[in-house]
């Protein structure tokens, strides 16, 4: 599908949405993540990521493993509310996790236009055909790794399948079986890579358990009695398949006179001879560290064995009975041992320390990577809003040139006035850039006062205020003048400036000023997001005011080149400048933590930092944080340590503020000081 005919599909189908919704809202199995599925919130993704996507906890397990092994930027998603779950858990540096929206144009875009991915990966036999197709358009590798087929799938006729799968690049197949299949029915290239499940990741074992142990995982009845005959001087970790054998495990183990506790009856630290895991979702946890694990329901003909990836994710070497037909290929893949129950205590011991290949997911982001080119072109991620984007573009067209050609006036104010603004609404550093310029012209003598509109202030009067608090100035009002520089808030920017003039400033800077043109300036500074250099279509349909780099332009400076993303040729002079976090607002900040951010792009703050990130939680920019969300954020720390950025902290209660760790954004590189010398500054 073309994509004009992707976007005429779009359209076609919208009247379906509105019944589509309904049906969400009204199931419920879908209804808890409605808001992901139709595009109304999308996770802190970092622009250039790998997009993989799966479908419940097992692919995105598979998903975490390849997501490591890549080494972020990631966004991994899901289709059930499960996965989702599973992938939301995930706390690793350079990968978030989200749910996915309806698999439908509209939906997909601001997702797609905030990742900007370089590659899109379905993992096993997940497969969403406008996702994929959108990706074909944008020129971005699809691959499908750890491939697989479904009975459903292979009912299919040929040609159906090969026009469904047709926007895929590379098939990398669980084995040599579904490489043949998938061989004979589509025209990707296939390579046998093997199943990323059994290359998974897991965390500490939460059970400090200090002497060798073996598990019995997902046992069956007789398999606990054959395990108690068979071990040696190891621990025992016992995990009955379903939770209504819990108390009879119990009493076997009570009749054999054996030293146990259940796992909810001890805390972290273990000194019984057997535990019997009574919970429920710690097995693939308590797995790490075991010396072999015996797999359940392999000596029951009619149950064919339980999966053994979850120890071979692990890399625990794995023994089981002689019936493994349900899950032949994984027991295969794993080289699990197979015996007589007669001969159970010596594979026990012989399985010990047997390696486990655990590198498909290396080898599978060995692939990814050498398909991997620039970033996805930059979209528009509310295509529907498009006609309403052609009024404001020439409204702003008509206002700019009424001011160019002086039919709007202008006032000047009598010192030099320098506007640091963006052609973009949406977060490209403005504030950053207008404190780093601050202090150069501080350093050369001037004094300088900061105008700004004081956005999120709490204050109702509409008149301008110098100095003050978060209230009468806003967050980013409050943080330049925690810098020591003169600061007035207010939607005049005139009397701002005037303000400042008469309480000493010689210069004065406005804080996103590049569409107040009222104001007579003697520089435009313009910031760009060299990620969303063109805002991605006019508001509403995308963040652009105006074009990206506005004629009346003096300097044009560039944030987050590099990494694949490159401003194009400009007759503007350009210099790019790097962000470099500042110190911690105070000492003693060890990880994990617990990380907050209220800022237009998030994920700028989780990927910059440099401790271990236990759980984060994206605010909405410029959020209030008043005690009401400060008691909530500290029930959802759990007693691990808050951090957040030096914006956010500005606008915290001062009681609640010894309780966290913030941290500043600063900025380096080189400002052609010519322009100010010409201001005679």
């Amino acid at each position: 599908m073309r994509a004009p005919a992707r976007h005429l599909f779009a359209a076609a189908t919208a009247p379906l949405l509105p019944a589509l919704a309904l049906g969400c809202l009204t199931h419920p199995r879908v209804r808890g993540e409605i808001r992901g599925r139709f595009a109304l919130e999308v996770p802190p993704v970092t622009p250039g990521c790998v997009w993989i996507h799966g479908s419940s906890v097992g692919e995105v397990s598979a998903a975490e493993a390849l997501a490591v092994a890549l080494g972020g930027p990631v966004l991994i998603t899901a289709d059930t509310d499960t996965g989702v779950a599973r992938a939301r858990k995930i706390h690793r540096k350079g990968i978030v996790g989200g749910v996915r929206p309806v698999d439908h144009p509209w939906m997909i875009a601001p997702l797609w236009a905030d990742a900007r991915p370089r590659a899109l990966v379905f993992v096993e036999g997940t497969w969403f055909p406008q996702l994929a197709q959108r990706a074909r358009d944008a020129g971005i590798p699809v691959i499908r790794a750890s491939a697989k087929t479904g009975p459903r799938t292979r009912r299919m006729a040929s040609g159906v399948y090969r026009r469904w799968v047709r926007a895929t690049d590379l098939v990398l197949a669980r084995d040599a079986e579904e490489a043949a299949w998938f061989r004979a029915h589509q025209d990707a290239p296939v390579e046998v890579l093997g199943d990323l499940k059994s290359g998974g990741v897991s965390g500490p074992n939460p059970l400090n358990w200090t002497r060798p142990f073996v598990v019995g995982a997902s046992t069956r009845q007789g398999d606990e009695a054959a395990l108690l005959d068979a071990i040696g001087d190891e621990g025992l970790l016992l995990a009955p398949r379903h939770p209504e054998r819990f108390d009879e495990v119990a009493a076997l183990l009570d009749a054999r006179g054996v030293h146990w506790a259940r796992r909810t009856e001890i805390g972290t630290s273990v000194s019984v001879d057997v535990v019997l895991l009574d919970t429920l979702g710690e097995l693939a946890a308590c797995l790490v560290g075991a010396r072999v694990a015996f797999i359940g329901g392999t000596y029951d003909p009619a149950i064919g064995g339980h999966s053994p990836l979850e120890a071979a994710r692990v890399g625990v070497p794995v023994v089981c009975g002689d019936q493994v037909h349900a899950h032949r290929r994984a027991f295969e893949d794993c080289g699990a041992r197979k015996v007589q129950r007669a001969d159970l205590a010596t594979a026990l011991v012989e399985a010990r320390g047997r390696p486990i290949d655990t590198s498909t997911a290396s080898r599978a982001a060995e692939r990814i990577r050498a398909l991997m080119g620039p970033p996805a072109p930059e979209v528009c991620p509310r295509p529907w809003a498009q006609p309403l984007s052609v009024a404001w573009r020439g409204g702003a067209r008509l206002r700019n040139t009424l001011y160019d050609r002086g039919v709007l006036p202008t006032v000047r104010v009598g010192v030099p006035v320098i506007s640091v603004g963006s052609a973009n609404s949406r977060g490209p550093g403005k504030t950053t850039t207008v404190r780093w310029l601050a202090g150069i012209l501080r350093d050369r003598g001037a004094t300088v006062g900061i105008a700004l509109r004081g956005y999120g202030r709490t204050l109702r009067d509409p008149s301008v205020r110098l100095g003050g608090s978060v209230h009468d100035l806003g967050d980013e009002g409050a943080l330049l003048k925690a810098s020591g520089f003169l600061v007035c808030a207010g939607v005049d920017r005139v009397a701002a400036a005037r303000a400042l003039i008469e309480a000493g400033a010689d210069v004065v800077l406005l804080d996103d000023g590049l569409q107040h043109r009222r104001l007579a300036r003697d520089l435009d500074i313009v910031v760009v997001d060299a990620r969303f250099p063109t805002g991605r279509m006019a508001i509403p349909a995308g963040e652009a005011r105006e074009g990206s780099i506005p004629s009346r332009a003096d300097l044009v400076v560039v944030h987050h080149g590099g990494e694949g993303f490159a401003m194009g040729p400009s007759s503007v002079p350009t210099i790019h400048v790097r962000r470099v976090a500042g110190p911690w607002s105070r000492e003693g900040l060890s990880g994990p933590v617990a990380a907050f951010a209220g800022i237009g792009r998030p994920a700028d703050f989780f990927d910059d930092l440099d401790v271990d990130v236990a759980r984060f939680w994206a605010l909405p920019d410029h959020q209030p944080i008043g005690p009401d969300l400060c008691e909530a954020l500290i029930a959802w720390a759990d007693d691990l340590p808050l951090v957040c950025t030096a914006k956010d902290a500005v606008r915290l209660p001062p009681a609640f503020r010894d309780r966290i760790w913030a941290r500043d954004v600063h900025l380096d590189g080189d400002v052609p000081v010519e322009i100010f010398s010409q201001l005679g500054l």
